[in-house]
């Protein structure tokens, strides 16, 4: 590999470090949002690079952190709205990994119109 491709490949990874570090901070409010009754999200940290986010929650109740791994997903738009699709989930609790495998694993959920934009970047 010549130095000019690898100078190319280390600011293509700059990019999407920082498009990554943006989204995730973006996702990890709106996701805050949608959950302040039941807990607070620790921390959100997406890779789009491999297409996998990581996700840290302290749900009122629990003691200890849950962890919730999406280790793939794919996003689709649609017209006027964008949807998604988590293909393979992990999680450090037993019930929660038989909930996702029954009703979130290989299911389409419709995202909120103001995610739009930041989708939008996981996509180009």
């Amino acid at each position: 590999m010549s130095m000019m491709d690898k100078f190319k490949n280390i600011v293509k990874e700059t990019v999407y470090t920082g498009k990554d570090a943006t989204n995730s901070k973006l996702f990890k409010t709106v996701l805050n949002q949608a959950i302040k009754s039941y807990g607070t999200v620790l921390a959100f940290k997406i890779d789009s690079k491999d297409r996998s986010f990581l996700i840290e929650l302290m749900m009122k109740g629990e003691t200890l952190p849950i962890v919730v791994d999406i280790k793939s997903y794919e996003f689709i738009q649609h017209d006027g709205f964008t949807s998604v699709v988590m293909y393979e989930m992990a999680t450090n609790r037993e019930w929660m990994q038989t909930l996702m495998d029954m009703f979130i694993v290989n299911k389409e959920f419709e995202l909120p119109a103001k995610l739009n934009g930041p989708i939008r970047t996981f996509m180009s």
